[in-house]
């Protein structure tokens, strides 16, 4: 009978110290630094169970802190459903056949920019819970293209263009030196409705020392990675002036010069002459109707160069 009565005792002090013994025994552990994942591709959200291994009665689940918790991803053993989120379906898996290595990460995929910040794995049964969090960054990377646009005046113009790209991305054009352009550059940078960021950038490249290969590089400061795309011009390309057509446009604005002071010349003869024909004639009929003032009249108009008998 006292052999009885010690089992119950013993049996109930372990219920009693269950809890705290599994507490103190399993935790739940997240990523130390932020996850850094690339639009289109897929992602995993690490939370594993330390030391390693499964629980009875489990539930796991996990939560985007947006600011409240979203429900992303759900699984119960009861009835054992594996189920997505409102709104993610298609996009999340659990590792089910990792669970007994104590593996509860979350697999999400076909990554969105939305996708972005910090999750929570959630870890349960009757007698235990723990919570762990991931903070999720997303970076988007695009190919690089240059085109030639043809001469700008004195030089070809280029432009270079990249669509797809997350946070913001810096650009720069780089000569064969490895230099700095130091053309004049315009570059604009637009956001598009799914958060990625498109950049065209145009320059004029004249004939001189950044003659050879240019490159258009575009980079992601958050993946620390650049995509880049390059063009080689020689020489030849650049727009040329030949001597002949300079000496004709030379020919051409001496004969403007020449026809306009010939014109101008003509202008004020004919302009001279109309005068003196005027006078003469005032003259004449000053002349014809005071006939006494005659002498006068002779004497102004010989003064004037032009004497009337």
């Amino acid at each position: 009978m006292a052999t009885w009565w010690r089992l119950c005792v013993c049996s109930l002090g372990i219920l009693l110290l269950a809890p705290c013994s599994l507490s103190e025994k399993f935790s739940l552990i997240g990523s130390p630094h932020p996850v850094v994942g690339v639009v289109g591709q897929d992602v995993v959200l690490p939370c594993q169970l330390s030391p390693p291994a499964r629980l009875s009665s489990m539930d796991v689940q996990w939560r985007k802190i947006d600011p409240g918790f979203i429900l992303i991803h759900e699984y119960s053993d009861e009835g054992t459903q594996d189920l997505p989120g409102e709104g993610y379906r298609t996009r999340t898996e659990l590792f089910l056949r990792e669970f007994s290595r104590g593996n509860v990460s979350l697999k999400l995929k076909r990554l969105q920019v939305m996708d972005a910040g910090a999750y929570q794995c959630l870890v349960r049964n009757p007698e235990w819970t723990q919570e762990a969090t991931t903070e999720l960054q997303v970076a988007g990377v695009a190919p690089v293209f240059i085109d030639v646009l043809g001469p700008r005046g004195q030089g070809i113009g280029l432009i270079c263009r990249s669509t797809g790209w997350f946070p913001k991305p810096e650009l720069q054009w780089v000569g064969k030196n490895g230099q700095n352009l130091a053309m004049e550059i315009v570059t604009d940078v637009t956001q598009d409705r799914e958060k990625l960021y498109s950049v065209v950038s145009h320059v004029t490249v004249t004939e001189g020392e950044d003659n050879g290969d240019i490159s258009c590089i575009v980079r992601n400061g958050l993946l620390e990675t650049e995509r880049q795309s390059a063009i080689h011009l020689s020489g030849d390309v650049f727009p040329r002036v030949s001597p002949w057509l300079a000496a004709f446009w030379v020919m051409f604005t001496l004969g403007l010069i020449a026809a306009g002071a010939c014109a101008y010349l003509g202008y004020t003869a004919k302009r001279k002459a109309s005068q003196k024909k005027h006078s003469k004639e005032e003259a004449k009929l000053f002349y014809g109707r005071s006939p006494a003032l005659s002498p006068i009249v002779s004497i102004e108009m010989c003064e004037l160069g032009e004497c009337l008998v």
